[in-house]
């Protein structure tokens, strides 16, 4: 009982931070939460831990609403979420008409990719078993990370069969207007469905490092493959994204 009342406690000053914020309380110029003592004191009502005040901010922070900034304190995050409609971003007109699929997620934002190492390498185990290919037959391999407005949001690993992929610029650096299923629908292995998979989870030490995380934040790792007519996997990917910098949206007619 001890356990769920110190959780009510933490959740509703979340959600009065929440409302104070969203109100407009700490608005341009004035960005700056009170410090988490003064937070004890504004919300002694409810508790005076400053543990659940962190809980509260935590939950906050997970949200994309707030951020901390060491040695400074806890500000209203800045950052706009890339709102992410799979629905809207894999429909065929999108990258039919060359449009890349980034261009929907980020609304004329700033996009930079990073790292990007193309390859044709045997695949991973897991990875060979769905695309449906022997265990050390190579497959092209784009790994890269996406950084919008100068910020590491996702870490991004594709697999492509070399069958598919051979001839065409899935092979180089460059993928040209519409990205990999445009050019997997030129070469005739367009796709036409796809499957995801998504679970969140604590980021490991490597993905701390390689996105700029703060230690115990939240990924989502996210899997996607891409079949086409004739149910043959042409491509499956590995992404990784910070789950503060994005907002999930899934759209359905009745």
């Amino acid at each position: 009982m001890e356990r769920k009342a110190g959780e009510r406690k933490y959740r509703e000053v979340a959600d009065d931070l929440r409302r104070r914020i969203t109100e407009g309380e700490f608005s341009e110029g004035r960005r700056k939460l009170p410090s988490e003592r003064d937070l004890v004191e504004q919300y002694k009502a409810i508790t005076t831990s400053a543990m659940t005040i962190r809980q509260a901010l935590s939950v906050l922070r997970d949200e994309g609403l707030v951020e901390s900034r060491v040695g400074s304190g806890w500000y209203v995050a800045e950052w706009k979420p890339i709102v992410r409609n799979a629905l809207d971003r894999l429909f065929p007109d999108r990258w039919g008409e060359a449009e890349s699929m980034w261009d929907v997620d980020i609304e004329g934002r700033r996009l930079d990719v990073e790292d990007l190492r193309v390859q044709l390498a045997p695949a991973p185990p897991e990875v060979a078993r769905v695309l449906g290919v022997g265990p050390k037959v190579k497959v092209w391999h784009r790994d890269r990370r996406y950084v919008v407005d100068g910020v590491p949001v996702m870490r991004a690993t594709s697999f492509i069969p070399d069958e598919f992929a051979r001839g065409t610029q899935i092979t180089e650096s460059d993928t040209g207007k519409g990205g990999v299923y445009a050019r997997l629908r030129e070469a005739g292995h367009g796709p036409v469905g796809f499957r995801e998979q998504m679970r969140g989870r604590s980021a490991t030490a490597a993905e701390v490092d390689d996105l700029r995380l703060a230690k115990g934040a939240t990924v989502i790792e996210q899997h996607r493959i891409a079949r086409r007519e004739d149910g043959r996997v042409v491509e499956c990917s590995r992404m990784i994204l910070d789950a503060s910098r994005y907002l999930l949206v899934y759209d359905f007619e009745a």
